[in-house]
């Protein structure tokens, strides 16, 4: 039977640098006015990531982050439009 895979170490200088960028892009994209409960949910998951060591979940859930604000807006933006 081989060993569980390791998750990779946790790298802080990369975490920084990837949850800067992140934050960055939503900062970028979530229009003022919008709900943040989405984008609070999103951020959650990067701080339990983040809490509980797993890198990969840590990317993934910043990833997420990304991709709730780039959809979020995109609705907030559509109902504006309505």
């Amino acid at each position: 039977m081989s060993a569980p895979a390791k998750a990779p170490a946790w790298d802080a200088a990369r975490a920084a640098e990837l949850a800067r960028e992140a934050y960055r892009y939503v900062g970028r994209v979530y229009p003022d006015g919008a709900p943040l409960e989405p984008i609070g949910k999103a951020d959650r998951a990067v701080l339990e990531a983040q809490e509980a060591g797993d890198f990969s979940a840590y990317e993934e859930a910043l990833r997420e982050l990304c991709r709730t604000a780039r959809r979020e807006a995109a609705r907030f933006k559509a109902k504006g439009a309505a």
